[in-house]
């Protein structure tokens, strides 16, 4: 056999049996056909010596969609499947017509999406107040959107009920049990944040009691600011939680900022309160005031002038952030995607899994290479249902790999008025999506749009 690809000498990573060992890996026809220690080769040959070698990541946590500036930004850090339309909010609908455009243009990763509640289905029936609470009427038919969505092929529905405080019980639970029906997921950015974080944590949990839904709460280590305390009573009702056999999961990004719009209800006059931060702990990350932190006047301008600034908030503790991803229920993700204008934006678009291995594997060693490859590919998989094919290494899987050096990899991406969040990182040297070469020796080639649009087929859950 002729094979497309063979990567020689590499450590291979492969988190689903949790082997870590010297071998070749032969690809053709988008599929990894042989895992051996044989030397091998093929039309394109990579000496991988003193490399990792390992799938590619999966980021369950994205905003990425049409543009493809911010897609090329996830596949050049590693990234080779995403999913996109979290925190209730997604690009476009009817979902069909979303994910056709993707696919006509081309894509260079794989890309998959939810349907957003908070932001999308809400202002789809008439609510674009996020404090109005929808009726009866609108209740029914943002089901018979989600249904039709999930139809289309959607993952499952994504609540960012923290910027909708007008959604209650009566509306979020009827989309709860549309989702659980199939065994999709319902990824929640959970209402309330920092000190007050106990009651959203608890509504996420007693919705997946109540439905059966498989809950999964969005950037967790994002959650709860300069108050360590916080994130260790989080991870306690999270253990509780799965203690008592709800199947609970969350993903993390890595910085002590989060970023999110200045407009949204998050940003709340007295936000920072919440926080135990100051006004001048948001910096602008869009628009006319980016790189300068909020002053009253700056912030005023943003909320009242403009209409979709990207602001990045220093309101959380580095120590917190390994505490959190750590944990065996947590998995990576970038959060990345809501700004797409060169130099703005929050370095997760561009560093958050070189910044993985870099500081919670090389430099604090508070996870393990293995661990970490795990976090970033066949746990998501898994929760996303993909593990038949992806986020795994041998025979028949998706030839979806990474190739990096575990000594050089570095997020060179920095908070915008300190560095460039779109800055490309270091080490990450080979790119393979679906058997082809969108990154080669740390150049990444525009041209090479393999990636293929996932729809999730509608599947009645049973034991």
């Amino acid at each position: 056999m002729i094979y497309d690809i063979a990567i020689n000498n590499g450590t291979v990573i492969e988190p689903k049996t949790r082997l870590r060992t010297v071998g070749n890996v032969a690809v053709k026809d988008g599929k990894i056909v042989e895992l051996t220690r044989e030397k091998i080769s093929a039309k394109k040959n990579i000496d991988a010596e003193g490399k990792i070698v390992c799938p590619g990541f999966i980021d369950i946590h994205s905003h990425i969609n049409f543009p493809l500036a911010p897609a090329w930004m996830s596949v050049r850090q590693g990234i080779t499947t995403c999913l996109s339309g979290n925190c209730g909010l997604n690009a476009d609908s009817p979902i069909k017509d979303f994910l056709d455009k993707i696919e006509k243009q081309g894509y260079p990763l794989n890309f998959a999406t939810l349907i957003g509640h908070s932001w999308r289905l809400r202002a789809l029936v008439g609510l674009n107040d996020p404090y109005d609470t929808a009726d009866g009427a609108q209740v029914k038919k943002m089901v018979e959107l989600a249904e039709a969505a999930l139809e289309e092929g959607a993952f499952g529905i994504s609540f960012g009920l923290e910027y909708a405080p007008g959604a209650d019980e009566n509306e979020c639970l009827p989309l709860a049990e549309s989702v659980a029906r199939y065994g999709k997921l319902l990824p929640i950015h959970i209402r309330t944040d920092a000190l007050n974080f106990a009651f959203g944590l608890h509504e996420a949990i007693a919705m997946m009691e109540k439905t059966g839904a498989r809950v999964h709460i969005s950037h967790l280590a994002y959650q709860f600011g300069v108050h360590p305390e916080v994130t260790e009573m989080a991870i306690i009702m999270i253990r509780n939680a799965i203690s008592r056999g709800l199947p609970l999961l969350c993903d993390s990004g890595v910085y002590e900022a989060f970023a999110t719009l200045v407009q949204s209800a998050v940003f709340d006059e007295g936000w920072h309160k919440r926080y135990g931060v100051k006004l001048s702990d948001l910096m602008i990350s869009s628009g006319k005031y980016a790189g300068r932190r909020a002053t009253p006047e700056i912030y005023e301008y943003v909320r009242t002038k403009e209409t979709s600034t990207l602001g990045t908030a220093f309101a959380g503790v580095v120590p917190d952030l390994a505490l959190a991803i750590k944990q065996p229920f947590t998995m990576i993700s970038t959060d990345a995607g809501i700004v797409d204008a060169p130099g703005e934006g929050h370095p997760q678009d561009a560093g958050t899994y070189p910044k993985v291995f870099e500081t919670l594997v090389r430099e604090q060693g508070a996870l393990s290479m293995m661990d970490a490859v795990y976090k970033c590919t066949y746990m998501p998989a898994l929760q996303m249902g993909l593990a038949a094919n992806k986020g795994w290494l041998g025979a028949g899987a998706d030839a979806d790999i990474v190739v990096f050096d575990p000594n050089t990899i570095k997020s060179n991406s920095d908070y915008i008025g300190i560095g460039k969040p779109d800055a490309e990182p270091e080490g990450v040297e080979y790119v393979i999506v679906n058997g082809v070469c969108v990154v080669e020796e740390d150049k990444a080639f525009t041209d090479r749009l393999p990636g293929k649009i996932l729809r999730q087929k509608n599947t009645l859950w049973k034991m």
